[in-house]
């Protein structure tokens, strides 16, 4: 469907919005407005105004009827119309349809002009196919059957709140967008069951889309939305795998520009805190919608250390830090050194030194079952799950403890060097591990080489 243009409009230096009649259509029936025939009434949008006829209007907006009906003064002549969702933009397109001109719905505009109709009241009540039903059939066949096109207006609908709350869009939109994506993932499901089939020849197939792929367009949403559609797919059983694909991929975006801080700020002070506020709030919003903590979790190691490295720097709540530490505790085994080096955060209580020891000794009591940690799920928790079998040399619970025992001691090794270190700090994580899970301490022995040496040559110098 095009858009009919009927003349060219144009804004005066008052900001005053008037029309000027194209000469081969000044005669027209969907003129707007009607040339020969002064303006009765003048439709006020913050610093815009329309001069319109009301004939038009009231014919197709209970809204404007309704106010005119109620005005003391027969003959009233401004309207104030400020608060209507999308501003000057959509009434200008909801009066050219009031004046029968064919205006053109689109993605960018549907959620604009649905919530005008609200506002305007343009229902079927005053005549048949009114604005109203006009956008919610090109809601029912072109946006909410399409998780894409669903995706796009409902990053729309953010700055027309509360109306697009109010006539229940925003929803409908979320829940769209959870249900389309669960049948795809089982469409996807029974595709590659079919690919699988041995017997059945499939010539000439397709390069297959990657099943995250709609997930990366959720980057375009906010906070509060992103949230609302990741727990309505949560709660529809969409695979934990793509929820952290999409957790990732979001993470990454809105924390890109804030991890890095810019050099020329000044640490402190009010841009800086700012920043810091920003972190926080993202990475306490994506905690919480990380998927059930699993020894098997499908988050990737190196993700929870870096929300755990902008949770402490940005000074997140104790219990979002406490999950991640939980977490990367859990499945310690899979982490480099790089996944543990976890700077401290200069306002802390940290003594200056360049790591969180305190946030590591913790992970590592964690992954050996040291924590006396009395909550539900770890009573329910099978035991067997945290067990380790050091008798057994071929065990894979025993080959995993010794991946974390040479982890610690190159941890060691490398914290041996900060100098502002406390003894104590070094003791404490050197005697974390039993003697059983060192085969051989040669790594040991070596950082405390290290961190003798140091203590050395601080003594030397006073």
């Amino acid at each position: 469907m095009g858009v009919v243009t009927v003349g060219e409009l144009k804004t005066s230096i008052s900001g005053k919005r008037s029309f000027r009649p194209s000469s081969t259509i000044r005669h027209a029936a969907t003129e707007w407005p009607i040339s020969d025939v002064s303006s009765d009434v003048t439709i006020e949008i913050g610093a815009s105004s329309f001069a319109l006829h009301k004939f038009p209007l009231v014919s197709r907006s209970g809204r404007i009827r309704r106010l005119l009906i109620e005005a003391k003064d027969a003959t009233i002549s401004r309207m104030n119309l400020s608060l209507i969702p999308g501003g000057p933009e959509a009434f200008e397109l909801a009066a050219k349809f009031c004046y029968g001109i064919n205006i053109e719905i689109t993605l960018s505009n549907v959620a604009m002009l649905r919530c005008a109709a609200h506002f305007l009241e343009m229902t079927e009540e005053f005549v048949q196919k009114n604005l109203e039903a006009r956008t919610e059939a090109y809601l029912k066949d072109t946006v909410l059957p399409n998780i894409s096109n669903s995706i796009s207006v409902l990053h729309r609908c953010e700055c027309l709140s509360p109306v697009s709350e109010e006539i229940n869009l925003v929803n409908r939109l979320i829940n769209a967008i959870a249900n389309n994506a669960c049948k795809e993932q089982l469409a996807s499901g029974l595709l590659k069951l079919d690919h699988n089939f041995p017997m059945k020849t499939m010539p000439n197939i397709e390069p297959e889309t990657p099943s995250d792929w709609w997930g990366k367009s959720l980057s375009v949403l906010n906070l509060e939305f992103f949230e609302r559609v990741l727990t309505a797919v949560k709660s529809k059983g969409l695979k934990q795998d793509m929820i952290s694909k999409i957790l990732i991929n979001y993470t990454h975006n809105s924390l890109q520009g804030l991890v890095i801080r810019d050099p020329h700020i000044v640490r402190g002070s009010l841009l800086d805190m700012e920043l810091q506020k920003k972190q926080r709030v993202i990475v306490e919003a994506m905690v919480s919608l990380l998927p059930t903590q699993s020894r098997r979790s499908s988050v990737p190691m190196a993700f929870l250390s870096s929300l755990l490295k902008t949770a402490i720097a940005s000074s997140a709540s104790t219990s979002c830090r406490s999950d991640l530490e939980r977490r990367i505790g859990l499945q310690l085994d899979q982490a480099i050194l790089e996944d543990i080096l976890i700077p401290a955060n200069s306002y802390g209580n940290n003594h200056g030194t360049m790591y969180d020891t305190e946030s590591i000794l913790r992970i590592f009591s964690i992954f050996l079952n040291l924590d006396e940690d009395d909550d539900e799920d770890n009573r329910m928790r099978d035991e067997s799950e945290m067990a380790y079998d050091f008798d057994s040399p071929g065990s894979p619970k025993q080959s995993s403890i010794l991946k974390v025992s040479k982890l610690l001691d190159t941890f060691l090794a490398e914290i041996a060097l900060d100098t502002n270190l406390l003894p104590s700090k070094f003791i404490a994580l050197a005697e974390l591990l039993p003697d059983h899970a060192r085969i051989i301490s040669d790594g040991l022995y070596r950082a405390v080489d290290i961190f003798l040496k140091v203590i050395v040559s601080q003594e030397s110098t006073k």
